[in-house]
């Protein structure tokens, strides 16, 4: 942010403006400490810190150019975490490679968003399936690429990026990254179809014979009730026999 101030303004605007940078400075670093320490575990992949730490920047981003850039860069800044991401999107589909959004930073104190990272969907390296035994091996995807961009929100309400890793550790197809993403999912949705029907089979099995059990209770339930009646009939017999001996006794 910054600050103008006129040569004949007096001392007390001169130190409350020194009072307002330190605290914003101040907020900076709570914010800051917030994005570091909120950002969650990946869910098949641990990323070190060197690649997660946020870097201080103030929120005065220094002048650039006003033309339109064709790479990220640290300082730029967008309106919101969606168009970070459209830019991002557009960015990897010149080059040659698919985006997945990665780990959320959220504030401490009210919960709202305040960091994001972008990375490469070749990202990471994927856990070893436990049913690798059953289930057809898949083609590899991911392959440990670093390649990300990292963008926190500041006091003045913009998404800033703060960092960027332009390397990739794997060719790049500019202008196909797309169409190949999805004739590679062709695979694993085929073998997501076979599992689910497996798993349906399964399913059906194990529900005939919970319908089989119920029919053994309900059957045995209709015999218990057969005899129970014939119980109750024999007693209701018994004592119309004994009522009815007891007035021929008493004549």
């Amino acid at each position: 942010m910054d600050f103008i101030i006129d040569n004949d303004a007096n001392g007390d605007i001169a130190g409350n403006v020194a009072v307002d940078i330190a605290r914003a400075r101040d907020e900076n670093k709570i914010a800051e400490n917030s994005v570091e320490g909120e950002f969650e575990e990946y869910e098949d992949h641990k990323m070190d810190k060197e690649s997660l730490a946020i870097d201080m920047i103030p929120d005065a981003v220094p002048a650039m150019p006003m033309v339109a850039a064709d790479e990220p860069y640290l300082g730029q800044e967008f309106d919101s975490e969606a168009s970070a991401h459209a830019f991002y999107n557009t960015y990897a589909t010149r080059v040659g490679f698919v985006i997945r959004v990665s780990k959320l930073s959220r504030s401490r104190r009210d919960g709202s968003a305040i960091g994001r990272a972008l990375v490469c969907n070749k990202e990471g390296f994927r856990m070893p399936d436990k049913r690798e035994k059953i289930v057809r091996q898949r083609a590899e995807t991911r392959v440990g690429c670093r390649a990300m961009i990292l963008v926190r929100k500041v006091s003045s309400g913009k998404w800033v990026v703060t960092k960027f890793v332009k390397e990739h550790t794997h060719s790049l197809t500019p202008g196909k990254a797309r169409r190949d993403c999805i004739y590679d999912q062709y695979p694993n949705e085929h073998d997501k179809i076979r599992e689910l029907s497996q798993q349906l089979a399964i399913e059906k099995k194990r529900a005939a014979t919970y319908k089989r059990h119920l029919e053994l209770i309900f059957e045995q339930i209709e015999e218990q009730n057969e005899s129970l009646s014939k119980k109750i009939q024999h007693i209701v017999d018994s004592v119309r026999d004994m009522e009815d001996k007891q007035p021929q006794s008493q004549t």
